[in-house]
């Protein structure tokens, strides 16, 4: 272990860093330094594996430190949220770990809320980060849905439905802008259920024409919960209120039908879909991604349901790994 870099003597630019908070096997998502003479000099720089023979060596340092302006990368959490990701971005479990770490902390807080408040600024930086990997990584669709949690909860389908949406988002070229406004309507888009009752949600039997009806409520709900957390772009909150409508008229709350469906309200509502098939339930085995696409896109009634081109988009992106 050899010193590489200097850096001037500013001590209150630098605090004493506790080893014990980083793991073996982990990527040090900041510089680490040594007092020497009069200056801190990096020992380890951002972006190093930890292996256990360097933790070993680190252990017989009196102090450490890191610079006061990486304080907060010390504990993964929305604001780190984006360098723990660009030093795990070809780690394929690690990063889709880490996202699910966040995105859980983020329901988390959200469920227990009496108010209803959700962290907006925390959840574009959970886009944003999915959308750096989509752009650095051409397959990883192929690459993510192996580490794929197969637990029927909220934050794990919200974040799913995110990850498939801004994947098809991706191929369709959306600016950055636009990935942001999709992915946020995707990773918010069940909010609502917090509303309803949880037996009705957990039901494992066939819900009836009234549960039906509550359930259905969940979209305006959620729209309520986003608009009370000062959310109000249009796009998103149309995305979010029409996820359910159906091509053919099927769907809810409006029964709208193809093109007055957006865009953006027509590739949550698929990957929506997408998800629910792909997942165990009690009363069936989760389809293989193929088999789901295949399902929404030959059933008979199903078929009717969705925008044909963007399933192809979705079959392109799982087998070929790239649009």
């Amino acid at each position: 272990m050899k010193i590489i870099k200097t850096k001037l003597n500013y001590l209150k630019n630098y605090i004493k860093f506790d080893l014990s908070t980083i793991s073996i096997d982990e990527i040090i998502p900041f510089d680490i330094y040594i007092k020497k003479d009069n200056d801190y000099v990096i020992i380890i720089e951002a972006g190093t594996l930890l292996i256990e023979a360097l933790y070993t060596k680190l252990k017989n340092y009196e102090n450490l430190f890191i610079s006061k302006s990486d304080e907060n990368k010390q504990i993964l959490s929305c604001e780190s949220l984006r360098y723990y990701i660009r030093h795990n971005r070809d780690n394929h479990p690690k990063r889709i770990a880490i996202l699910y770490d966040v995105t859980s902390r983020l329901f988390d807080t959200f469920i227990s809320d009496k108010e209803n408040k959700i962290d907006a600024n925390c959840a574009e930086l959970i886009i944003k980060s999915i959308t750096f990997l989509l752009r650095y990584d051409n397959l990883f669709i192929k690459n993510t849905m192996p580490y794929l949690k197969n637990e029927d909860l909220l934050e794990y389908h919200s974040l799913h439905v995110a990850i498939y949406a801004l994947a098809l988002g991706h191929a369709l070229k959306y600016s950055d802008a636009e990935l942001v406004q999709l992915g946020v309507a995707a990773l918010l888009h069940d909010v609502g259920l917090k509303k309803i009752e949880s037996n009705i949600i957990t039901k494992e039997t066939i819900l009836s024409p009234n549960e039906n009806q509550i359930v259905q409520k969940h979209s305006s709900y959620s729209v309520e919960i986003i608009k009370h957390n000062k959310i109000l772009d249009p796009y998103i909150l149309n995305a979010v209120m029409h996820h359910h409508e159906r091509y053919d008229g099927s769907g809810y709350p409006n029964g709208l039908t193809k093109d007055d469906i957006s865009d953006f309200a027509s590739i949550v509502g698929i990957c929506d879909v997408f998800d629910a098939l792909t997942s165990n339930r009690p009363y069936r085995k989760g389809f293989s991604s193929f088999n789901a696409l295949k399902l929404m896109m030959k059933d008979p009634h199903m078929m009717k349901q969705f925008n044909q081109k963007y399933l192809l988009i979705g079959l392109k992106i799982l087998s070929l790994g790239h649009a």
